[in-house]
């Protein structure tokens, strides 16, 4: 299993202020979305049913907010279903710095 590094600040622009706003930067949580191909929606529905952060903000584009430690269960049951191909896992960005 292997994660993508997260989105620079220069990628996220004013996206930023919303992640800051809802917390999306705690090393907690990741990222995880499907990649392009047939039945990419029914996928992404199975990731956000069964593994989303709780709460009103748990994607940030088209990928969905997940815990860390649910990571290995994500890739087993697209293993079960078929898909494990089909996961791509990434880090959310660092915490903005006090200064």
């Amino acid at each position: 299993m292997e994660f993508q590094a997260a989105h620079s600040a220069d990628v996220l622009g004013p996206r930023m202020a919303s992640i800051r706003r809802h917390g999306l930067y705690d090393p907690d949580w990741c990222l995880a979305s499907v990649t392009e191909g047939e039945g990419r929606r029914q996928l992404d529905r199975v990731i956000r049913a069964e593994f989303a952060r709780p709460g009103l903000v748990n994607s940030l584009w088209h990928w969905t907010v997940i815990l860390k430690f649910d990571a290995q269960a994500l890739m087993d049951r697209f293993i079960e279903i078929g898909h494990a191909d089909r996961v791509a896992l990434k880090l959310l960005p660092a915490a903005p710095r006090r200064g």
